[in-house]
């Protein structure tokens, strides 16, 4: 396995004996080494022969801009849910979980707490991912020396739902899954976006309409916020945003016969405008 680019201390994108792109990751793995560098196999932890290119890229991209610490942390909770639960997992886990834990860690240590108002429902129709979740928690702890609140269990659980292959939906889950790609698809039409899923800004935008949908399913949106300051300045400074969400609310009454409420509609048009911001527009 040969050295083709150091990506950060933990992460290494090398070729395999066939000339295959292949990410090796590993604790100090890249510590000191150049491209060109030959790896035995008793110096590798996990090797990822990763099919689509898409994540290989959106990998490289992250290691750019995320600590390895995250990559480590983030291996070690999947090897646990593997280990413990023998999850089947899809590679996008190490992306997507990767980058929702350096997130969660900075939002953290800037006081920002984002509520989770189904963590009573993950624990109950998701036992084993929450639990998966609970140990992320102490991992994080450990390593970094952050206390992430409780809630941030579920939301990691989401991750280890999203990424099964053979998760057994329940009838809630199927719905959370076509209320995300409706709202993915309205956005989409609404500015003939071409979404560029290989961006950072576009997983955590998927991952937020996610979580949107989850609690507008269990009927546990975000509160109204009365004194709509935030919300006001916000919708004066994204007024296409805001129009592009109100097709969202109407969806929302149509399908649901509630609407969304106007926090969930700010922190929405927030991913949008940055999404939109790193995408590419239909010519």
């Amino acid at each position: 396995m040969r050295v083709v680019k150091v990506l950060n201390n933990s992460l290494v994108l090398a070729l395999d004996e066939e000339g295959r792109e292949i990410i090796l990751m590993g604790k100090g793995i890249g510590f000191h080494k150049a491209s060109g560098y030959e790896f035995g196999p008793e110096e590798v932890e996990k090797v990822f022969v990763l099919r689509d290119r898409s994540i290989t890229r959106s990998i490289i991209r992250l290691a750019a801009e995320t600590d390895s610490v995250y990559f480590e942390i983030a291996k070690n909770v999947i090897d646990y849910a593997i280990d413990t639960y023998h999850m089947k997992l899809l590679d996008h886990i190490y992306l997507s979980l990767t980058d929702h834990l350096a997130f969660a860690v900075r939002r953290t240590k800037k006081e920002i707490i984002v509520p989770n108002f189904y963590t009573q429902d993950m624990q109950h129709f998701n036992p084993n991912e929450y639990q998966v979740g609970q140990y992320a928690l102490q991992v994080i702890k450990e390593q970094t020396g952050v206390f992430l609140p409780e809630d941030e269990a579920g939301n990691i659980a989401f991750h280890f739902i999203n990424a099964q292959e053979d998760h057994p939906y329940n009838e809630k889950n199927r719905k959370i899954k076509q209320l995300t790609e409706d709202v993915l698809d309205i956005v989409k039409y609404y500015y003939q976006l071409v979404y560029d899923e290989d961006s950072v800004a576009y997983s955590r935008y998927l991952t937020h309409i996610r979580l949107f949908a989850q609690r507008l399913v269990s009927g546990k949106q975000l509160p109204v916020d009365e004194s709509r300051l935030l919300y006001d300045q916000i919708a004066q400074v994204c007024t296409s945003e805001f129009s592009c969400v109100e097709r969202v609310n109407r969806f929302v009454r149509e399908r649901f016969g509630v609407s969304v409420t106007n926090q969930e509609e700010m922190y929405l048009a927030l991913h949008i405008h940055r999404v939109l911001e790193g995408g590419r527009m239909k010519e």
